[in-house]
């Protein structure tokens, strides 16, 4: 069944229709969505399709069936509606900026694993560096594979992948005592595994009953700087280990992912 994303103004639930248009006035997401079903799939009158309104309001998926296809309008009917699959927590990953193409592979898979948002990051020890000529066409490119990895994986959302920020600014942004969130450094000279285990263990007890959001801090290929490490301490962070092997960015980021997918699953 293919999946797709639509606008809450594409769905017509008291007449039970979608009607997905391609002109001039119609947004971005819904000309991308007309022209995957008509051009990249080609989707014929009869089929199924899993509709997913883009939006944090609605916490439902539509399974349509597609009734009328012109060179401007895709029509599908709603047959049935069933609970979004999303994860029990907010998962936002701060990601240490990376080679781009580590850094496109990050975004695949996070989203394919749960992830809400990904936020890059530059530290200290960043190898990379943004051209601010390009960051614009980066940003836009990157959110484009969270859509795509997105409606693979039949996610109800499509994460957002935000503009980068600095150390110091991640920090500040995400250092608050709110007990439902959790802010994670995992970092390669952390205490053992044990910690991370019994953090999770709280974080999953504290999902039953409230709306959990939990903050993934990852390093780029450099990692983290002694003083960077001091500073997410002392800011309400919680410097963990992912065992006793040294994982590069990409797999420590998934790694991290996973196991917290399993954990709230």
């Amino acid at each position: 069944m293919h999946h797709i994303f639509i606008e809450e103004k594409s769905i017509d639930l008291i007449n039970g229709i979608v009607l997905i248009n391609c002109d001039r006035n119609s947004s971005d997401l819904e000309n991308d969505t007309f022209n995957h079903l008509v051009n990249s799939v080609r989707v014929k009158v009869g089929e199924k399709v899993l509709c997913s309104v883009n939006s944090e309001i609605s916490s439902f998926d539509y399974i349509c069936k597609v009734e009328n296809i012109t060179k401007d309008v895709i029509e599908l009917s709603v047959e049935e509606k069933s609970v979004a699959n999303e994860l029990s927590a907010e998962i936002n990953l701060y990601q240490g900026i990376t080679k781009f193409d580590k850094f496109e592979f990050i975004i695949e898979k996070s989203v394919e694993l749960g992830v809400k948002s990904i936020t890059p990051f530059f530290s200290e020890y960043c190898v990379v560096k943004f051209d601010d000529n390009k960051a614009v066409k980066k940003i836009e490119r990157f959110n484009k594979i969270s859509k795509s990895a997105a409606e693979q994986s039949k996610r109800h959302m499509i994460p957002k992948v935000n503009e980068p920020i600095n150390f110091n600014e991640m920090i500040n942004k995400i250092s608050d005592n709110n007990d439902t969130t959790y802010n994670l450094l995992f970092y390669e000279n952390a205490e053992g595994i044990i910690k991370t285990r019994d953090i999770l263990k709280k974080i999953v007890n504290k999902s039953k009953d409230s709306n959990v959001v939990i903050n993934v801090i990852i390093g780029p290929e450099g990692g983290f700087s002694y003083k960077e490490i001091e500073l997410a301490k002392n800011s309400n962070v919680s410097i963990l280990s992912l065992g006793d092997r040294i994982l590069r960015t990409e797999t420590a980021s998934l790694t991290a992912m996973s196991i917290i997918m399993y954990e709230l699953q």
